[in-house]
């Protein structure tokens, strides 16, 4: 389709001429061209092309033509993703993708609206409760009891995915992302380039535990290959064998904390956990930000900590009662040795 593209002068609703494929392989394409301006991450885009694929099946499905879709068709599709059961978050996703198909179509001139432009996810409900899912402190020293102090590599590699997580407070998409260029060590001190939701960010580990696990790992693990990015993952899948292979999903790095809430009693079943029915992996990063605020009551560190974009994002953590200010993760009490 991309020759073809080039090759006619774009009127309005010129899509409703393009297979369902023709459009996938179009919009792989665009998504590489527009977002991010051009810079995105390819899981980022992979995640685009996941939300407009389920679009364009229910359009099949639903004998809806995606090239003359209008603002009703979406909304019906937004219905069906509610009556699912689908969560506030993997909606907006989803719609986020279809409207940003239809804004790269709408730019080009394949199409006259963008039928997408104004049908948002509904309210997520639960946000308000959603801090509340932080872990205490007795807690979160349970689930760093649950992983075996032994010198295997992948009980290594848990506890230091647990502890960035927990006492630095990434996201699993982050830990996700993490290569080993990323890293510089310097007399056993570490500092780590994170590759968040929005712009990079540089820690600097604790370094009497989080930076002594991190360099423990590393040195477990050796040498791993590049991978298709041609950088090296820093954090990869490990065989029963214990030997080390590619880079850990995200979908891997969900059931591996989920497996140490289920033995710590954290959540009741690991259904439940990987479900994300009760506490999850985003809960380690909540443990973070409420320790941070509790021990502080300084919104801006826990900004700075967690990576927000604005004030306003920390200030769910403003519930917690104010106690004493001291040093940023540094005042964090939980024992991941």
């Amino acid at each position: 389709m991309s020759g073809k593209v080039l090759a006619i002068v774009a009127t309005n609703n010129a899509l409703s001429t393009y297979s369902r494929e023709d459009l996938i392989k179009q919009a792989g394409e665009w998504f590489g061209f527009d977002i991010a301006n051009g810079d995105a991450r390819q899981d980022t885009i992979d995640t685009y092309m996941s939300g407009l694929k389920h679009w364009l099946t229910w359009c099949r499905i639903s004998n809806v033509d995606p090239g003359t879709a209008n603002k009703e068709h979406v909304k019906m599709f937004r219905k069906e993703l509610v009556d699912c059961g689908s969560s506030a978050a993997t909606i907006n996703s989803k719609l986020t993708s279809i409207r940003r198909f239809y804004e790269s179509a709408l730019q080009r001139g394949y199409i006259a609206l963008n039928p997408a432009v104004t049908v948002r996810a509904p309210k997520d409900r639960s946000a308000a409760s959603e801090i509340v899912s932080h872990l205490s402190d007795i807690e979160a020293n349970r689930v760093f009891q649950a992983i075996p102090n032994d010198d295997r590599l992948k009980s290594i590699r848990d506890r230091a995915i647990i502890a960035l997580m927990t006492i630095e407070g990434l996201r699993r998409i982050e830990i996700h992302r993490a290569n080993d260029e990323d890293i510089e060590l310097n007399a056993g001190k570490v500092r780590m380039l994170i590759h968040g939701k929005g712009k990079d960010r540089v820690i600097y580990p604790r370094s009497n535990d989080v930076a002594k696990v991190i360099n423990k790992y590393m040195d477990k693990r050796g040498t791993v290959k590049p991978d298709a990015t041609g950088l090296h993952p820093l954090f990869v899948e490990v065989t029963k064998a214990g030997n080390p292979q590619g880079r850990l999903t995200r979908r891997g790095i969900t059931k591996m904390v989920s497996t140490y809430f289920l033995k710590a009693g954290i959540t009741a079943t690991l259904k439940d956990a990987v479900q994300k029915r009760q506490r999850n992996c985003h809960s380690l990063r909540h443990t973070c930000g409420t320790d941070i605020y509790r021990e502080t009551g300084d919104l801006k560190l826990v900004q700075e900590a967690l990576g927000h974009a604005t004030l306003e994002m920390a200030a769910k953590y403003s519930h917690v009662e104010k106690r004493v200010k001291s040093k940023v993760t540094e005042v964090i009490k939980i024992q991941i040795e």
